[in-house]
């Protein structure tokens, strides 16, 4: 048996809709024998008389009633799936799921996640702040559609990793500190200051160590805490000094905190990544696009205080 075409069916909603052969043939922009024909072979395709001719006009049967309401039923949905791929054309429907470690989570993303969210109403954004080894976990997983973390080194197969920044740790203390004035900050200048360091199990807590050390430079060692946001806020209450990430210390900035230039330089990475074994969707090339600009302005707003360095 033969098939319904898309055509067929297109002039029989025509003809149903404008009651004549020529008003379809002028909905459908086709001559008035081509839709004569294509009522002919979609008669004879379902086997069932649909139109009665009388005078030369077509009077539709009960059975021509009952399956333009179906046909009406598909188009509405057909339309729908239309408007739908506008949508996501234009980034205005679909899912962004984004993993972070808690250094970019204070304010720099959830600012930017929401400006993307206002330029692209009807998309839903999820942002989860978790370690940096459980964001590679999340997005190897393929539970969510790009992550953001430091710059360790990656040996699972599932993720893709692109740098963000190749960046430096920025030197904070509180308002009103002694070296406030000072343009640069160096091991020497921190002899004998309360000193806010990094969890003892992180690497870069070693590098740092190994900073002062090499200086011959003792500072007190009285406070240690896992994130950079904690260690910013322990320098804003005064409680000592310390080296951070810097899209961490420039929020703080705002808060009151002073930020300075350290040397020597003590690399800091920032990183996306994503799932391998699946393709980038628009959504998400568009996020990053927003993504690497936010990052280009804050390099600007921060006069180099965060470096943007390519490895």
């Amino acid at each position: 048996m033969a098939r319904l075409t898309y055509r067929q069916i297109e002039a029989f909603r025509a003809v149903m809709i404008s009651g004549t052969t020529s008003g379809a043939a002028d909905i459908l922009c086709v001559s008035q024998p081509a839709i004569s024909r294509l009522l002919t072979d979609f008669e004879a395709t379902v086997g069932v008389t649909m139109f009665e001719r009388r005078r030369r006009r077509l009077h539709p049967t009960p059975e021509a009633r009952f399956f333009f309401e179906e046909v009406e039923r598909a188009f509405v949905s057909l339309e729908h799936l239309s408007r739908a791929a506008e949508e996501l054309r234009e980034f205005h429907l679909g899912a962004l799921r984004i993993a972070s470690m808690p250094a970019a989570s204070v304010e720099f993303l959830p600012a930017l996640a929401d400006r993307f969210g206002q330029a692209h109403p009807g998309v839903s954004v999820t942002l989860q702040v978790r370690s940096t080894q459980q964001v590679v976990d999340l997005v190897a997983s393929q539970q969510f559609d790009l992550g953001v973390i430091s710059g360790i080194a990656l040996d699972d197969p599932a993720v893709e990793e692109r740098t963000l920044a190749d960046s430096r740790l920025v030197c904070v203390l509180p308002s009103g500190h002694r070296l406030a004035d000072r343009e640069v900050i160096v091991p020497e200048d921190l002899e004998g200051e309360v000193f806010v360091s990094l969890g003892s199990e992180q690497s870069i807590r070693h590098t740092i160590d190994g900073v002062f050390n090499n200086a011959g430079v003792k500072r007190q060692l009285l406070i240690d805490t896992q994130l950079h946001y904690a260690a910013c806020a322990f320098v804003l209450a005064g409680s000592g000094v310390s080296l951070v990430d810097p899209i961490t210390a420039w929020h703080y900035r705002r808060l009151g905190l002073v930020v300075k230039r350290f040397e020597p330089r003590v690399a800091y990475r920032y990183s996306v990544i994503f799932p391998r074994q699946r393709g980038q969707s628009g959504l998400t090339r568009s996020f990053l696009t927003s993504l690497d600009k936010a990052l280009d302005d804050l390099k600007s707003e921060s006069h180099g205080l965060f470096e943007r360095r390519r490895p």
